[in-house]
């Protein structure tokens, strides 16, 4: 029988939180290793209940918490942040000290998200070959395929893979001698011994194609997911015990079946508690469907606000208004959602963007009732603003680390006056938001 290690990496940053952190793409590939007969162990160097940890973070009510973090050094093109820099997740002591727990492997597979966060790609990789000196090692996720070439030259991986399963499947085959199942299974959220929450998605890509957002290099094109498919798996999440669902998708509200989606949901009766932690569409947000996300469990909404200056949202993508927004936040408000259960996302740090147009967004989502969160600007290769943003075609990843980004000379006195505002207005200390 084969063997396979799935392994979900440390991060390395200023900054983390377990914002409903899962590797689902991951789990996804090892629900079709376990379909195909293969034996796989998951090795998530990011779960908060791993075993092997003696002390355990914290966990909120919506069941997210602290990573455990150890410093280590900033590396030198990023000395200029005054912050310190941190690996996130197992200790890297415990990892070695068990390494010999873990199973032989035929192979391992790992998956990557925020190309700044290769620096920890690359050590969970060196730390791993004391245990499998000769096993090769596949890298795949968001940074390979964003940055093919910079995975394979920087990280140590064996094979790098870009772009989705469904692109490589053939070449995945032949590369671990294994027949995979045609047909989507189930993502394997068995291989973790305790959960507190779980995610999934009900579709793939957006309609969109804002200029800062990389989710059509991705994604390619927007795709709904069949419904009686989506509800198996929440039947088997909910066989597992898992109540707490968050959905990573970009585009939620744009399924055709969402609320049909939704009284299905409220007809299996369960006392679910559902998240939308990716920004939702206001324009999409209806009273009845509002009412049906009410009743079918959701008990923390996040949206799309951005921005609300009318020149950004011409050059960058027009997907709301102001009107939309306040019109959205109170169809919420009366199908019964509170104040602590609404927020919203401000961006901050696009290019051409002035601090006064991000206060005025802020002002917009305080006057509304709902609780706006900085989402500080990262760029990302491959987009239109990473252009405006007058980095290399080269440049190093790390440099598009959003606290590192923001804390550039331009930028870093309004993004401090920004926060400062925020927290006199009694904002941003709410669930929710930036760790």
């Amino acid at each position: 029988m084969k063997k396979f290690l799935l392994v979900n990496p440390w991060i390395h940053d200023f900054a983390a939180f377990d914002f409903w952190l899962k590797p689902l793409g991951l789990l996804r590939i090892a629900g079709r290793l376990r379909d195909a007969g293969a034996g796989v162990h998951l090795l998530d160097l990011l779960d908060r209940n791993h075993p092997w940890l003696t002390k355990r973070t914290g966990t909120d009510k919506w069941g997210r918490g602290k990573f455990f973090a150890e410093e280590i050094p900033a590396p030198d093109i990023l000395k200029y942040v005054p912050r310190k820099f941190k690996r996130y997740g197992l200790p890297r002591g415990i990892l070695k000290e068990r390494a010999n727990d873990l199973p032989d492997a035929d192979a391992i597979l790992l998956t990557s998200s925020m190309t700044y966060w290769y620096t920890g790609v690359a050590e969970t990789i060196e730390t791993l070959r004391q245990r499998y000196p000769d096993t090769p090692m596949i890298l795949g996720g968001i940074y390979p395929t964003l940055l093919p070439d910079h995975a394979g030259k920087r990280t140590g991986a064996d094979i790098v893979v870009s772009g989705s399963f469904e692109r490589n499947r053939k070449y995945l085959e032949s590369m671990l001698d294994l027949r995979l199942p045609g047909r989507p299974s189930l993502p394997a959220w068995e291989l973790y011994p305790e959960l507190t929450y779980a995610v999934m998605n009900v579709s793939k890509g957006c309609p969109f194609r804002c200029t800062y957002c990389a989710s059509h290099l991705i994604e390619s094109r927007f795709a709904a997911r069949d419904i009686g498919c989506v509800l198996h798996e929440f039947k088997n999440l909910l066989r597992l015990g898992v109540k707490r669902i968050a959905f990573y998708d970009d585009a939620l509200l744009f399924h055709p079946d969402f609320d049909e989606l939704m009284q299905a949901i409220i007809g299996m009766q369960v006392n679910l508690q559902l998240h939308t932690p990716n920004g939702l569409h206001v324009t999409e947000i209806t009273p009845q469907r509002a009412c049906l996300m009410r009743q079918a469990g959701f008990s923390s909404i996040y949206l799309s606000l951005e921005t609300t200056d009318e020149k950004l949202l011409a050059s960058t993508g027009p997907k709301l208004s102001a009107g939309a927004f306040s019109k959205a936040a109170k169809i919420l408000k009366n199908a019964g959602f509170t104040h602590d259960q609404l927020h919203a996302y401000v961006l901050f740090g696009l290019p051409e963007q002035s601090e006064e147009s991000v206060r005025r967004t802020l002002d917009l989502a305080m006057c509304t009732g709902v609780t706006p969160h900085l989402a500080e600007f990262s760029p990302v290769p491959g987009t239109e603003e990473y252009a405006k943003a007058k980095l290399a075609d080269d440049a190093d990843p790390l440099l598009t680390n959003n606290t590192a980004y923001c804390s550039r000379e331009d930028l870093r006195d309004s993004w401090h006056r920004l926060k400062d505002y925020l927290k006199e207005n009694n904002q941003g200390k709410n669930a929710g938001g930036s760790a």
